[in-house]
């Protein structure tokens, strides 16, 4: 099985103290079978766009480096393939009563387009794009 990490997943692992179960879930899972999208890495320099000159900064800026070339071979654009999925998930969304965020239909679609599962707590904004969801936050039962 290949994973499609979610903006929030990859910012669990800078902080301070993060969750446990996601911790637990990510050293049990083998490296490679991780993926990122452009529009995670797109959030995360957002992020670090509208924080102030700090060391703070300059630390996830430098570690923002290191996960682009780590999963350099590993991140999935938005081409042709994944804006076709992403307008049906998005159509039927909306004809459902249940719209998706732009970000998070463009997720699901690259999900979609490259059979992965998404990793991400918001099962939530996912639940109507129809893909499989991990939540590694919750415990295993």
């Amino acid at each position: 099985m290949n994973y499609l990490l979610d903006t929030c997943v990859i910012s669990e692992l800078v902080k301070a103290t993060p969750n446990r179960n996601v911790i637990n879930w990510i050293n049990n899972t083998p490296d490679e079978s991780f993926f990122l999208s452009v529009i995670t890495i797109g959030e995360i320099r957002k992020g670090l766009t509208k924080l102030p000159d700090s060391k703070k900064k300059y630390r996830l800026t430098n570690w923002l480096n290191t996960l682009l070339e780590n999963y350099e071979a590993r991140i999935y654009p938005v081409d042709l393939a994944v804006a076709e999925s992403w307008g049906s998930i998005q159509g039927k969304a909306e004809n459902n009563g249940t719209p998706v965020a732009s970000v998070d239909g463009l997720i699901a679609a690259v999900a979609q387009t490259h059979n992965l599962i998404v990793v991400t707590r918001n099962e939530k904004d996912f639940a109507a794009t129809n893909v499989t969801i991990v939540n590694p936050w919750k415990d295993k039962e």
